[in-house]
């Protein structure tokens, strides 16, 4: 039986740094990694100055007319950086209700395509924010190893290679109001799992829509909290660590009232980034597991109920760059349409066949994965 949560915990990055509290810490983060599959993790090595600053310049980015934000149009990049406007990002369940900007950490080998805001000081600040969580997640690495009771380099082979890959995406949900009140809530972002390593999510506008799905299917609020990152399990951790580490189905639901805050002040748009920490892009199907104690591989659990698509569960126990190219393209169709015609066609006819699958299997009701 499925040991459920009703909450997404706080695990908090200042017990990790002391010798006295450092246990309370990895007791804490193997009860996130494995029995929820996000934590909130709290006083994370980002000023408040940065994410203030982050939000002004970004939000200033999507308040330019449609036609200045399309000069950065994502169509026009084969490696998926740039402006997506509302809709032009999808999953098996609807498209995305949220203009997107993507930008990725700077790799000597993948620095040929590296569209940003076209402004210096924008630049500045993104390449700033992009150095933050990584401070956090070099640490992050060894105490997941330690919390799971193995190597402290266990996971170095497949993050710190020939080909390291980190991408961020920048979202911005407008607020959009259902057609009539007995409407059902309109969902910026559809039930997903992630593909990366693992995620971490800077809320700094006061909107509770993101939502993760319980092990019985119901979902949970995840509201912002102040002077903490949102870290979730991504698909990739789950499969190096056999199903140990959870990786949990969440979504983004925009709700009027989410757009309200104290005394019904209007909070204006939904800014969110999210930073994808992604294993090597020349990571082989080998590499992907790691030996784990028999009591530790124990702790996994299979009755898990999920509302997303199961095309892409076994799509990450394999090569990691053909994994996140038939990510992208199934994300953004016209991309793939321009850029790699013949093995989006292939991979929409999967994608199509998994989905048929599901609703045949589940009737509409939530999914075992």
């Amino acid at each position: 039986m499925a040991v459920n949560f009703t909450s997404v915990p706080l695990v908090d990055y200042h017990d990790s740094l002391s010798p006295d509290t450092k246990p309370r810490f990895l007791s804490a983060l193997r009860s996130a990694l494995v029995d929820v599959g996000f934590f909130y993790l709290q006083n994370p090595p980002i000023e408040f100055g940065v994410r203030e600053a982050l939000v002004k310049t970004t939000g200033a980015f999507f308040d330019l007319p449609t036609e200045k934000k399309l000069e950065l149009d994502v169509v026009k990049s084969k490696h998926f950086r740039g402006y997506a406007c509302a809709g032009a990002e999808k999953n098996s369940h609807n498209k995305r209700s949220a203009g997107n900007f993507n930008c990725r950490l700077v790799s000597t080998h993948l620095s040929m395509d590296r569209t940003r805001p076209s402004t210096t000081a924008s630049k500045d600040l993104i390449s700033g924010f992009l150095k933050k969580p990584p401070q956090a997640s070099k640490r992050l690495f060894f105490f997941i190893a330690e919390a799971l009771e193995i190597h402290p380099d266990a996971f170095t082979k497949v993050l710190k290679r020939e080909y390291p890959y980190s991408l961020l995406r920048i979202g911005a949900y407008p607020r959009m109001d259902p057609p009539k009140p007995t409407a059902p809530d309109i969902q910026g972002v559809g039930p997903h799992k992630d593909g990366s390593f693992l995620t971490y999510l800077l809320q700094e506008t006061g909107h509770s829509s993101l939502e993760v799905q319980n092990k019985s299917g119901t979902w949970i609020s995840v509201p912002p909290i102040p002077n903490t990152l949102v870290v979730n399990i991504g698909r990739s951790l789950e499969a190096l660590t056999q199903g140990v580490c959870v990786v949990t189905t969440h979504r983004v639901n925009l709700k009027p009232a989410q757009y309200l805050g104290a005394d019904n002040v209007p909070l204006g748009k939904r800014l969110s980034f999210a930073l994808f920490q992604m294993v090597a892009l020349d990571v082989t199907q080998e590499d992907m597991r790691v030996v784990l104690p028999l009591h530790i591989l124990a702790l996994h659990e299979k009755d898990v109920k999920s509302d997303a698509e199961t095309f892409f569960i076994d799509l990450f126990k394999g090569p990691a760059g053909e994994a996140l190219l038939t990510n992208c393209i199934t994300s953004y169709p016209e991309m793939g349409r321009r850029w790699y015609p013949e093995m989006l066609a292939k991979m929409l006819e999967q994608q199509h066949k998994a989905k048929m699958l599901d609703d045949a299997k589940l009737a509409g009701k939530s999914r075992t994965v």
